[in-house]
């Protein structure tokens, strides 16, 4: 890290000022555009991705997220393969999702599978590390991502139609109107895969190489659909009522454990998400505002396994059903230029209701969630000091009747049990310096957290393979940073540059022990303390090229009594994690065509299987590259990228193979003024705070 502080800090030294001449000619260096910020904290580390700047000719979130820093996918596949994400050594479940301001998460647990959200629609994904935004609500120890679809606004079509390696195909299709004061967005897309990649079978002998044998990964095919439609009206004064509904469907092979492929197990989801929100600059005075919401999603979650092949213990015909409902109010206003005010009010009503039609009692009883959050938040700020101090506090409150099973099957009722979790955080922002070419602010954070256990946690799935335990207690934590941001413009290089460092300490940390026979139960880890360093930086060289890269060391420790555990690093969090991708963009080549090029490589290192440490995932370097020919004119851009070219067999998670060297190629069609196609900005400096 101490090498890349020095890189930036050199170039920051050797850009001009202000103004300045070179041969005669004056060259003016204009003030450096700040980065946009996450819309909803200030103080927090923060990072904002473009899937619109990505470069590569088909993506998903989990590809997108090897760019910002604090970032762990573990991917157990190919495309649409169940994926979970950590931040700074955090569990899944302690990483909170919102689609356009509704929750994802659910309180059956199990953390968000990030391959259900797919990105054909996404304007933006903005990440908050270790810091939760007040407005989203509920908290979370590890952090937040916060997804948004594109906003309703001027007239355009999209289209794309690509396809790749292992039977892929997909095809996007938007649009976007204005009405009058009515403003529409709508997009759809498909995406099919045989997911036939080969893959190392070695027969469970992982010492024995003799009767290992390559073979294509079966049942692993996939069928997608996906689609959003957005309309907001505008109405008197800075006002506007807006409504959304998001849909996806998916049915696929579930392939199993490499050493046991699959034959006939599926799977099918279907997710929906409906919201009405209310937003106003005018209610409550100037500067103030002022956004409510009401929301309503809808799950289910079907396995087809009559042969129990995917190991949960005995035969599946499962039909999961979860519901949610809820609504919030979020309100701010400033008291003079001396201080900010917010506030949050949240209420949420879940339901899941378990049913296995294999089982002799099919049906097991609804377990049920009520949530609340209230909260409230001051911007203090200091013009003699040239300082922001954000303290902040909630109170969480959620009561649960859950459901589970006797010995023979038979459902029964549990206690109802009732939470109470205060959160407290306190931020402070201060610019170092602020001139026309370079500007550098320090943040802090501290926070203390807590979560409630799920209810797969609570009680298991019913399938004899993931027990819960009734005994677990809430998670507590408390987690700090301290950043430095730097953006540095000069007539030719532009520098954005973000350096964190930030600790953790969990007490009661959920986590899940697996037995030697394949089973799991969820207990309670008595302590584990988190330190690390992250480094974000992003260069603009010229008018033609950038280079995007982070870096993250993350020493996450067990610090439980447990012999064998104490002080190892916990399982599945990469010690070292780093990506970088240098670019050629708008490259003119005669014609009136442009070309551009990339290559990038992400690298892993220090991750174990186990929490003794035994068993080590070893280092790995995932390199890709990718071309694109552009014709503005005709507003067409074609791309091929190339993922893995090394054909690297390191997993994510034990057994659970990855694809090795995929190809795909994409034809899209963008006005100009509209993002263009994927990679088509030169260099987009939202970046991150």
């Amino acid at each position: 890290m101490s090498a890349v502080l020095a890189i930036v800090m050199a170039l920051l030294a050797a850009a001009p000022e202000a103004t300045g001449s070179a041969g005669g000619e004056t060259v003016v260096t204009a003030k450096p555009q700040s980065p946009a910020a996450p819309r909803e904290d200030q103080a927090s580390a923060a990072s904002v991705v473009l899937p619109d700047d990505s470069p590569a000719a088909y993506d998903d979130l989990a590809a997108l997220m090897r760019e910002v820093p604090g970032v762990n996918v573990v991917r157990t596949g190919s495309i649409g393969a169940a994926s979970t994400i950590t931040l700074r050594g955090a569990n899944p479940d302690q990483v909170r999702v919102f689609v356009d301001g509704v929750p994802v998460n659910i309180a059956a647990g199990g953390g968000v599978d990030m391959s259900t959200l797919p990105i054909g629609d996404v304007e933006s994904v903005e990440v908050y590390r270790g810091s939760s935004p007040l407005a989203f609500g509920e908290s979370a120890l590890g952090g937040v991502i916060a997804i948004t679809t594109r906003t309703p606004g001027q007239t355009r079509a999209r289209a794309r139609s690509g396809m790749g390696s292992f039977g892929t195909m997909f095809g996007d299709a938007s649009g976007g109107a204005r009405l009058g004061r009515l403003r529409v967005y709508a997009g759809a897309h498909m995406l099919s895969s045989r997911g036939d990649y080969p893959y190392l079978n070695d027969n469970g002998t992982a010492l024995n190489p003799a009767d290992d044998v390559y073979g294509p990964r079966q049942n692993n095919d996939l069928l997608q659909g996906d689609g959003v439609l957005r309309a907001a009206l505008t109405l008197t004064g800075r006002r506007t009522l807006g409504l959304g509904v998001i849909g996806f469907a998916r049915e696929q092979g579930l392939p199993g454990l490499g050493r046991f492929p699959t034959v006939a197990a599926r799977f099918r989801t279907r997710r929906g998400i409906g919201y009405l929100r209310y937003e106003s600059r005018d209610d409550l005075g100037p500067g103030g505002r002022l956004s409510s919401e009401l929301w309503a999603s809808l799950a289910r979650d079907a396995l087809d396994d009559p042969q129990a092949e995917t190991g949960l213990g005995g035969p599946a015909l499962t039909r999961n059903t979860t519901s949610a409902a809820g609504g919030s109010v979020h309100a701010a206003r400033p008291f003079g230029d001396w201080a900010r005010a917010a506030v949050i009010a949240q209420a949420r009503a879940e339901t899941h209701q378990p049913v296995n039609n294999a089982e002799s009692i099919p049906t097991g009883l609804p377990a049920r969630r009520l949530a609340g959050v209230a909260g409230a938040e001051i911007d203090l700020r200091s013009r003699l000091l040239n300082l922001d101090v954000i303290p902040s506090a909630r109170l969480e409150a959620a009561q649960d009747v859950l459901s589970q099973r006797d010995t023979a099957g038979v459902p029964i009722v549990s206690p109802t049990v009732s939470r109470l979790l205060p959160v407290l955080r306190l931020g402070v922002v201060r610019p170092l310096v602020e001139r026309d070419t370079v500007t550098a602010v320090v943040k802090a954070n501290v926070g203390r957290y807590a979560r409630a256990p799920s209810f797969i946690e609570l009680y298991g799935n019913g399938t004899g393979r993931t027990l819960g335990n009734t005994d677990l207690a809430p998670e507590r934590g408390t987690n700090a940073d301290l950043g430095l941001s730097i953006d540095r413009a000069g007539p030719r290089v532009v520098v954005t540059s973000r350096t964190i460092l930030f600790g953790a300490v969990v007490d009661d940390l959920i986590q899940w022990d697996h037995t030697s026979w394949g089973q799991a139960r969820a207990d309670n880890l008595a302590r584990a303390r988190i330190l690390g360093v992250e480094q974000e930086l992003r260069l603009a060289l010229g008018r033609h090229a950038q280079i995007v890269g982070q870096g993250t060391y993350l020493d996450a420790r067990d610090r439980s009594a447990d012999a064998a555990s104490n002080g190892k690093q916990l399982p599945l969090h990469p010690r070292y994690r780093g990506y970088a991708r240098p670019e050629l963009v708008r490259v003119g080549v005669g014609g009136g065509l442009e070309l551009g090029a990339y290559v990038d490589a992400e690298l892993r290192a220090g991750s174990y299987a186990d929490s003794a440490n035994l068993v080590d995932f070893e280092t790995r370097v995932l390199l890709g590259c990718g071309v694109s020919v552009a014709w503005p004119r005709a507003h067409l851009r074609l791309t091929g990228s190339a993922a893995n070219v090394t054909a690297s067999r390191k997993e994510d998670l034990g057994d659970w193979a990855l694809p090795g060297r995929a190809v795909f190629v994409a034809l899209a069609f963008a006005p100009v003024g509209d993002g263009d196609a994927p990679g088509a900005t030169m260099f987009n400096p939202r970046f991150g705070q």
